[in-house]
């Protein structure tokens, strides 16, 4: 892999600058100075700054934003973009197992670099990786956090754990035909596994590689907590504790798992993963659509993030979260893109816009609607919140980490600039990325990634889909099957 380009000093200069700081500051003509990986200053500033710098960025004709984070996706899923439609949750769930299980070490690296190219080549520098989808050890974790150390970008991975069964993926009356059962049961990609092992596993992962470069965080990631033991989640309680790690999870994302989880637990998830200290700042929870209003505040009272990802939630037809109230009652708003096959893109641009329209239609109360710069917020610094890492990144201002993006400013869709805020999030599609800078090094130039060799990537990429047809061939009848029988 080639090396991104790392000077000490690198200033921008001259630039439309959306800080997102604390004063909320937007410069016409603003300066960024970056030193170690760190902006340093932001503002207009002397000449001779220049002179006593590595590298001199022209701002001209061009906007600088913070980076964008994807707080939940899933790069097994990065080679499933459009692979099926009008498939309920329940089937693609069982469907796009088919497309990842059974993967080399080499796959899963190619794989999540290319969810990364995807990322940074739409203005994303930061995301948190809800991985993988089946049984893993050791060596896919080690591809995973290496390919995210060779992309450049700053990411949590997030091990999906459970030692439950996905019950809620079941047709609506709990079972399978019995010949479908057996074979489901010979291949299953779902298979459980024993609370001691994914311990080792967890604890093996963290101590090795959390920290890693600087920029990627592990963490245990039950994949939601009605598939997991109590004895699972307060392991996850005990890895907060122990290595100060964030946890992640999905949460309430079809109705079905409402009513499986009040009928486990006797009360609501919500409350149920407060009573076993779970429910914290160090929680985010991806989804969380079927909720009410006692477990939403709850939630703000706790510290605990929600990420929105409404493109996936719109075409599995789970539901429409209640982020408005959300938003109301000060609970921490992520933005997430989902798995590419069930959103159809890494684009967090597709989702901020989204976010603001998707909550209007129906609501007479303007003032409940998702303003453009709350949006803004969910794509920057609430993702930072949802990554675990409040304030280290999200904004640009002195001490906070140098993730940005330059977008061109000659491109039709920003002819001429009016408010830059509103236009970022309606007219922006990620199509406009210059530059991309993570912990101050040049990822992307002139819309291009320089950091390592993405072509090859791409390349052998093309070929994974069609290995996988063929090495899962039984498993893709099967799934096929089932599909059939849960929608």
């Amino acid at each position: 892999m080639n090396q991104a380009a790392d000077p000490n000093r690198i200033l921008i200069r001259g630039a439309l600058v959306v800080t997102l700081d604390a004063e909320d500051r937007i410069l016409q003509s603003g300066d960024i100075l970056i030193e170690n990986g760190i902006v340093a200053a932001v503002g207009e500033m002397d000449s001779g700054v220049a002179a006593n710098c590595d590298r001199v960025i022209d701002g001209k004709d061009r906007l600088v934003m913070p980076g964008l984070v994807n707080a939940h996706t899933h790069s097994p899923l990065s080679v499933v973009h459009g692979a099926y439609d009008l498939l309920n949750h329940r089937a693609s769930m069982w469907l796009f197992q088919a497309y990842t299980a059974n993967r080399t070490p080499r796959e899963v690296y190619v794989s999540t670099m290319l969810n990364c190219i995807e990322m940074l080549l739409s203005g994303t520098t930061a995301t948190l990786d809800h991985f993988p989808e089946q049984a893993f050890g050791p060596e896919d974790v080690e591809a995973a956090v290496s390919a995210y150390r060779d992309s450049g970008m700053r990411a949590q991975v997030a091990l999906r754990i459970f030692d439950g069964e996905y019950t809620d993926i079941l047709p609506p009356g709990g079972s399978l035909p019995e010949k479908l059962r057996a074979d489901v049961e010979r291949l299953n990609p779902y298979a459980p596994r024993s609370v001691a092992e994914l311990r080792e596993l967890c604890t093996d992962s963290v101590e090795r590689w959390h920290g890693d470069s600087g920029r990627i965080g592990i963490g245990p990631a039950p994949s939601n907590p009605m598939r997991c033991s109590d004895e699972l989640l307060e392991l996850c309680v005990g890895f907060v504790d122990r290595y100060g790690v964030g946890v992640h999870c999905h949460l309430l994302e079809t109705e079905v798992q409402t009513r499986i989880a009040q009928e486990l637990y006797g009360t609501t998830t919500v409350k149920h993963l407060d009573d076993l200290g779970l429910l914290t700042s160090n929680l985010s929870c991806a989804h969380t659509i079927w909720i009410d209003d006692d477990d939403i505040e709850l939630m703000a009272d706790r510290g605990a993030s929600v990420v929105h990802n409404p493109e996936s939630n719109l075409l599995s037809a789970c539901g429409l979260a209640p982020i408005p109230t959300m938003l109301a009652r000060g609970v921490n708003v992520a933005l997430g893109s989902d798995g590419s096959c069930s959103s159809g893109d890494q684009a967090i641009h597709r989702a901020m816009k989204l976010a603001t329209a998707i909550h209007r239609n129906g609501e007479p109360d303007r003032s409940r609607w998702v303003s453009t710069r709350q949006a803004l917020t969910m794509a920057t610094a609430g993702g930072a919140a949802a990554m675990f890492a409040k304030g280290k990144f999200g904004a640009l201002q002195a001490g906070q980490a140098a993730d940005m993006v330059l977008y061109d400013l000659t491109r039709p869709w920003w002819t001429p600039v009016n408010d830059p805020i509103h236009q970022f999030v309606q007219s922006e599609t990620g199509a406009g990325v210059d530059t991309v800078i993570v912990a101050g090094k040049v990822l992307v130039e002139g819309g291009r990634i320089t950091a390592f060799d993405a072509d090859s990537l791409l390349e052998e990429a093309r070929a994974l889909v069609p290995a996988m047809k063929d090495r899962n061939r039984d498993l893709f009848e099967v799934v096929e099957r089932v599909g059939e029988a849960v929608i």
